[in-house]
């Protein structure tokens, strides 16, 4: 890994870009009681009420943190619209880019090397974020439902395609609320995201996932 100075900092690019194709993992660790199955009201309770407070989001606005696997820490400013539209900013001196124009793309650019990667959105576990209507019985599966505290964790995969990874995501409960969330896939690696100062329901300037094909117009600074 290419780290900058001894801080546990490191230059976003790699570290990034396995987050983008998939390659980190394991669940963000909620120690707590797991709302099993068999107390299926409860759960049910649990999983309708996410799936209102996930479908009641239009617009996320919001600093994060991103935790990589070997610990090193890289913040920036993330920007979601739904239905299909994302985009991360990493701080300086990270020239890194993410942003998902609301088509079936999601977009990794990296300037300082003039990199472009483009894979689907729903082969990514965060395209579960971002689907026009979320359901949390068809499409997508929730495998695991934990509570520790005042928080409720959901694990989720795509219907049918648990090897492209596993979304775990943190709410506060009272009120619900987004506060973080991991993703998961096979090979081991985790990545954990963390919001700060989050706001919803404003309006988001929609240049901001625009994407212009870099043979026509150019690669952006």
């Amino acid at each position: 890994m290419n780290r900058t100075g001894g801080s546990g900092r490191y230059r976003a690019g790699e570290v990034t870009r396995r987050f983008v194709l998939g390659a980190m993992a394991a669940t963000l660790g909620v120690a707590g009681t797991a709302v099993r199955p068999r107390a299926g009201h409860a759960r049910a309770s649990v999983v309708a009420a996410v799936e209102n407070y996930l479908n009641s989001i239009t617009t996320l606005e919001a600093r994060f943190q991103q935790i990589a696997p070997n610990g090193g820490l890289a913040t920036g400013k993330l920007y979601l619209q739904r239905p299909g539209r994302l985009r991360f900013d990493y701080d300086p001196p990270s020239r890194i880019r993410l942003v998902a124009p609301g088509d079936w793309r999601l977009i990794f650019y990296d300037a300082s090397i003039k990199q472009v990667n483009v894979i689907p959105i729903r082969q990514t576990p965060l395209g579960i974020l971002l689907d026009r209507e979320i359901s949390l019985e068809d499409d997508v599966e929730v495998v695991d439902v934990q509570r520790a505290g005042e928080e409720v964790a959901l694990t989720l995969v795509r219907t049918g395609q648990a090897d492209q990874g596993t979304v775990t995501l943190v709410f506060g409960e009272q009120p619900l609320a987004l506060r973080r969330w991991s993703v998961v896939d096979a090979q081991g690696l985790q990545t954990h995201i963390l919001l700060e100062e989050v706001q919803t329901g404003g309006r988001i300037d929609p240049e901001l996932f625009r994407w212009r094909d870099p043979a026509i117009f150019g690669l952006p600074d």
